[in-house]
C-alpha cells in the first residue's frame, strides 16, 4: 500500500486547496452564466410578489441574464426559505425576503433555519409602513372610529394577514393591544389573497404594504383610515398615522432584501449587490414605489446582517408576550 510522506501531504493538500480556489475564482468571474431564480415564499399578487419581479427586471438588465421570479408559499413562508437554504450557494438560487424571514424559525418548537447563519445577505432593498385598510361596509373612517366600534363589538372583528408571525399579523396584535381592542386573526398563504377576501368584504381589516393596493383605495374599494409610521407617509400626506390619531409611540416597519445561502461566493454576492444599487436608482422602480409609501433603501451585505442580528433579538422578544395570539 502506497505512502505518503508528511510533505508530500501537504503538498498535495496545498494543491487541492489552489485548484479549488481557481474553480471559485473562475466560477464568480463567469456569474452568471443562465438565469437565475429570485424565490418569493408568497403566493403571487401581494406586495412583495411585485417589487421582486420589478427588481428582478431591472437587475437583469445589469447582470445580462434573466432573473425569473418563483413563487414557492406555504408554511408561513417556511417552504420557500427552506428551499433557498438547500439550493447550491452558487448565487443561482435567492430569497426576496421580508421580516417574515427572521420571524418564522422563532415561532417553531423543532430547530428550522437561522436567519443569520444559513444565509448570506446580499442587501435590503426597501423599507415602509404599513396601511390600515379597512372594508367599506363598515363605513369606517378613522383610526378612532375603528377601536371605538372593535370595542362596541368585542371579538367580532377580523384582520387578515399574509401568516402567522407575519410583520403585518404582529402589528394588528400590537395595534390591538395599544388600542385595547380584541380581533380574530385569519391568516392566508400571502398578501395576494388576504387582499381578495378584504375586497370582497370577507374580513374586515388589514394591516399591509400599499404597494398595489393604493388603487383599491382611489377607486373606493377599501378605506385608508392610517398609517404606521411615525411620520405620514409622502405617499398619502392627508392620511394620519396612528400616533397621531391618539395611540402615541405607536409604529410598524416592513423591509424586503435579497439573501444568498450561506457559502455563496464573496465575488458573487457582490455582482448581485452591484446590480441591486443599480436597480435601486431605477426612476422607474423609485417612483413608482414612492407613490405607494415604499421607499428604496439599499444597503451593503453587512449592514444588512447586523439588521438580521438586531432584528432577531427583537422579534425574540416582542413574541415572548404574543404567544397565545399566535396559536
Amino acid at each position: 500500500m502506497p505512502r505518503f510522506s508528511m510533505r508530500r501531504r501537504i503538498s498535495v493538500l496545498a494543491f487541492a486547496i489552489a485548484a479549488s480556489g481557481a474553480y471559485f475564482s473562475a466560477q464568480a468571474e463567469n456569474f452568471p452564466d443562465h438565469p437565475i431564480r429570485l424565490v418569493v415564499a408568497y403566493a403571487p399578487g401581494g406586495a412583495t410578489d411585485t417589487v421582486g419581479r420589478m427588481l428582478a427586471h431591472e437587475m437583469s438588465a445589469s447582470l445580462g441574464r434573466g432573473i425569473v421570479l418563483e413563487n414557492r408559499a406555504g408554511g408561513g413562508t417556511l417552504v420557500g426559505t427552506e428551499y433557498v437554504r438547500r439550493s447550491a450557494a452558487d448565487g443561482y438560487t435567492l430569497l426576496f425576503g421580508t421580516n417574515a424571514f427572521v420571524i418564522t424559525p422563532l415561532l417553531h418548537d423543532t430547530a428550522t433555519y437561522d436567519p443569520v447563519k444559513d444565509f448570506q445577505p446580499v442587501g435590503q432593498a426597501t423599507e415602509q409602513s404599513l396601511g390600515i385598510l379597512v372594508t367599506p361596509r363598515l363605513k369606517i373612517h378613522t383610526v378612532q372610529e375603528f377601536i371605538a366600534y372593535a370595542k362596541a363589538h368585542p371579538g367580532k372583528v377580523n384582520f387578515a394577514s399574509s401568516g402567522v408571525g407575519s410583520a403585518q399579523h404582529l402589528a394588528g396584535e400590537a395595534f390591538a393591544k395599544a388600542a385595547g381592542i380584541k380581533m380574530m386573526h385569519v391568516p392566508y398563504k400571502g398578501t395576494g389573497p388576504a387582499m381578495i377576501d378584504l375586497l370582497a368584504g370577507r374580513v374586515d381589516v388589514m394591516f399591509s404594504s400599499l404597494v398595489g393596493n393604493m388603487k383599491y383605495v382611489e377607486d373606493g374599494r377599501l378605506d385608508l383610515i392610517g398609517t404606521t409610521g411615525l411620520r405620514r407617509s409622502p405617499a398619502t400626506p392627508k392620511v394620519p398615522t396612528v400616533d397621531e390619531s391618539g395611540l402615541k409611540g405607536f409604529q410598524a416597519h416592513t423591509w424586503q432584501g435579497i439573501l444568498a445561502p450561506a457559502g455563496t461566493p464573496a465575488a458573487v454576492v457582490a455582482k448581485l449587490h452591484d446590480a441591486l444599487v443599480q436597480a435601486g436608482k431605477s426612476p422607474k422602480i423609485s417612483d413608482a414605489l414612492a407613490k405607494q409609501g415604499m421607499e428604496v433603501h439599499v444597503t451593503t451585505p453587512a449592514q444588512f446582517h447586523d439588521l438580521l442580528v438586531t432584528e432577531s433579538a427583537q422579534y425574540k422578544d416582542e413574541l415572548k408576550h404574543t404567544q397565545g395570539a399566535l396559536q
